[in-house]
């Protein structure tokens, strides 16, 4: 009954907390270059450009003045940047007032009384963060981002402040590939070691950051744990390659070595004329020691617990991506399918799905620029098992998203976001409603509103 009731709010607490990921300014700040150089349509998704920066490490630098010596060539300055949003959310359950450690039916101290998105939820900031990366060598980039105000939120579950993602990427040229290492620390999974898809493999390459588990099949099975290790990268024109070795915890202080693996793997392609197309795949293996035990990683449904804080690292996606014009309007294409399998006892708990049955997600993504660089229109498509059985039948539940959205860029670093999802399936039948009702004190609906506001400078 627990995993049921908490299915649905880790997925409302997904959607509506999920991590803002932006354009950094201190990347433009060191090339010298405007933001759109590296961005399609509009931040955080990435051209053909801003790819060859990122497979380059972070290094390559405009007309900044660099101090430069034997063994030395860093930037005259340190870029850093601000990077935020604010935000209003309103899901359309029953308003009220609820403490989830109270009983249903029992009286509720006001003290301990919270409001929920039923009520609507207005965070000004939600999140701010400060942000630094570049170059620290000629062939040593970095990346790193700490929280500074807001819940510092990663998929739903609040890290607080401090630092969220950090990676150094040390990339040389090798027979026209580039190849290298890069140590990192992320809140936001193994594939934010580095990735450059915009299929949502990773949270900070969604077009749409109000609902990514509508649009990416990679965040609705969870895959944005904490992760730290070390990443072998390897791309060029046509392919790009990332296999990691990682363990599930994050940064100063993290427990346990890296015994968990990731491979992916991505062919690039420009097949169709005018299109920045590709397609990839992604497999998570192994097993893995969180820091505290029995500790099951954020926007996971709660279920199996294990004992002592080992858990199996298992999922699997493909993805694909298309970016081209269309009389005239840019036009992003994505789609993804990923499958995290079910835990079969306390023994073999897996960190992307608690529950015994299979996780999976069907996803499709569309973002047309109406105004180009200007106004885009988007729309999103689940069709989804959560991994969730009913108590009746023991049936996967089903749960589907539709999603509508819109942005409007008032600068190039400056977005608003305005989306609509409508949620279906047996995940929000009147049993399931009843059921969270009863032992959660609240039901969070099948529909939600989100306005956004992102900002870096």
């Amino acid at each position: 009954m627990k995993k049921i009731v908490l299915s649905l709010a880790g997925v409302m607490a997904a959607v509506a907390f999920a991590p803002e990921a932006s354009a950094i300014p201190a990347f433009a700040r060191q090339t010298g270059m405007a933001c759109s150089a590296c961005h399609y349509q509009h931040f955080p998704v990435i051209n053909g450009f801003g790819r060859a920066f990122k497979e380059g490490g972070f290094t390559m630098m405009g007309a900044e003045e660099k101090i430069e010596g034997e063994g030395l060539s860093i930037p005259a300055n340190l870029n850093l940047a601000l990077v935020g949003n604010m935000s209003y959310a309103k899901t359309n359950g029953p308003a009220n007032l609820t403490n989830p450690a109270v009983p249903h039916g029992a009286a509720v101290p006001t003290t301990a009384m919270t409001k929920t998105s039923n009520n609507g939820s207005l965070q000004i900031p939600q999140q701010v963060s400060l942000f630094a990366g570049g170059r620290v060598a000629e062939n040593i980039g970095f990346e790193a981002e700490i929280n500074i105000a807001g819940p510092g939120t990663t998929m739903g579950t609040s890290t607080g402040t401090g630092l969220i993602r950090f990676k150094m990427p040390f990339v040389f040229d090798v027979a026209g590939v580039k190849a290298g290492v890069v140590p990192f620390s992320t809140g936001l999974g193994v594939a934010d070691s580095m990735e450059v898809l915009n299929t949502g493999a990773v949270a900070v390459h969604a077009f749409n950051q109000s609902d990514m588990p509508a649009i990416s099949a990679q965040q609705y099975i969870g895959t944005a744990t904490p992760a730290n290790g070390a990443a072998l990268v390897a791309s060029n024109d046509s392919f790009f390659a990332n296999v990691a070795r990682w363990g599930a915890s994050q940064g100063v202080g993290a427990s346990g070595g890296p015994t968990s693996n990731y491979v992916r793997g991505a062919y690039l392609t420009s097949i169709i004329p005018g299109f920045d197309s590709a397609i990839g795949f992604q497999s998570w293996s192994g097993t893995s020691v969180q820091d505290a035990a029995g500790a099951i990683g954020p926007n996971t449904f709660t279920g199996l617990v294990s004992p002592n804080g080992a858990v199996n690292t298992k999922a699997a996606a493909i993805d694909a991506q298309m970016m081209g014009d269309v009389a005239g309007m840019p036009l992003t294409l994505i789609a993804s399918f990923a499958d995290a399998p079910g835990s079969a006892n306390a023994a073999s708990v897996n960190l992307f799905n608690t529950s015994n049955l299979s996780r999976r997600s069907a996803n499709f993504g569309a973002e047309l620029g109406v105004i180009p660089n200007v106004a885009t229109v988007q729309f999103g498509l689940r069709r989804a098992y959560s991994g969730v059985q009913d108590a009746a039948t023991g049936a996967n539940l089903t749960d589907n998203a539709v999603m509508l959205g819109a942005t409007y860029a008032f600068a190039l670093n400056v977005r608003a976001e305005l989306t609509y999802s409508r949620y279906s399936g047996g995940m929000y039948s009147a049993a399931q409603q009843q059921i969270q009702q009863n032992l959660a004190g609240a039901y969070m609906g099948n529909q939600q509103i989100m306005m956004d506001l992102a900002f870096g400078f």
